[in-house]
């Protein structure tokens, strides 16, 4: 792109705005897919060129206090791969195509059905019988037209993982055994990946991030079940629509700061919380 006609362009189309006592210049997502139609570029690019040049797209104006302009634009440029699009996994792609994570790559291999409604952020009637992950897709499309999408309908298996990792800034752990969160968690480790991990059961949940070379998911290893899968309790407990959402979210945080190099990690400990009696516990890993 011509830099000095694209600075030109965006300052052209900005436009005052304060929030409190802070003053932006803006651009509208009308302004900013003009301005990459006519040079040949995506909207992503567009808006991280305009945040390094101080001006603000507004769909990311209630981000900026808590992540500033220079966030934002590397939250553009960053990559998460989620690993599950079910009751977490869901909830992660909206939050993470919400916040601006610039590339997402989603992995599941199934496709919605009737139990998934009480708890699925994308299952909805017209969505049972198609792909998880492309219903994923067109919805984060939808939201943030800023964000490239990338799906594999396909198991993550010990073969493919160190493929579908590879090249991202962080890993999220949307899985639903153990045994395939083991699995995930040493392909992370082989490629110098951070992976945050979350996990539910009923009303309590789990989360926390692994670092390469940390100590992992390997203390949590419960007695396999008739088919030799490591299943954890929620199998018993069910998961409900609040759980699910309340991880998913914790798990979006951590990424964000693993990405930004910010705040206080959940690094070798795990937070637990079961909010039928509010009971919270950080575990030393």
């Amino acid at each position: 792109m011509d830099e000095k006609g694209l600075a030109e362009a965006l300052e052209s189309a900005a436009a005052d705005r304060s929030e409190g006592d802070v003053h932006y210049r803006c651009l509208d997502m009308r302004s900013i897919a003009d301005i990459a139609r006519k040079r040949g570029a995506s909207t992503r690019e567009v808006s991280i060129a305009a945040l390094k040049a101080g001006l603000l797209p507004l769909r990311y104006v209630k981000n900026i206090g808590t992540i500033g302009l220079e966030g934002q634009a590397k939250l553009l440029e960053s990559r998460a791969v989620l690993v599950g699009a079910g009751g977490i996994g869901g909830s992660v792609a909206e939050l993470l195509g919400r916040m601006g994570v610039g590339t997402v790559v989603i992995i599941d291999p199934d496709v919605f059905d009737e139990t998934n409604l009480n708890r699925q952020t994308f299952a909805c009637g017209a969505a049972l019988g198609m792909p998880k992950v492309e219903v994923a897709r067109d919805r984060l499309l939808d939201v943030n037209c800023d964000v490239e999408v990338i799906t594999h309908r396909v198991a993550a298996t010990q073969k493919n993982l160190a493929d579908l990792v590879s090249g991202a800034d962080v890993v999220i752990d949307a899985l639903d055994s153990l045994d395939d969160r083991l699995l995930l968690q040493e392909a992370c480790r082989d490629a110098g990946i951070v992976m945050v991990h979350g996990a539910i059961a009923g009303t309590s949940m789990q989360v926390t991030t692994i670092f390469p070379g940390d100590t992992g998911l390997e203390g949590f290893v419960p007695v396999p079940d008739e088919q030799g899968k490591a299943q954890g309790v929620e199998v018993e407990t069910g998961n409900p629509a609040t759980t699910p959402a309340l991880a998913a979210a914790i798990e979006v945080q951590e990424a964000i700061k693993v990405i930004l190099g910010t705040g206080t990690l959940l690094r070798g400990k795990m937070l637990y919380l079961e909010m039928a009696d509010w009971d919270i516990e950080f575990i030393e890993l």
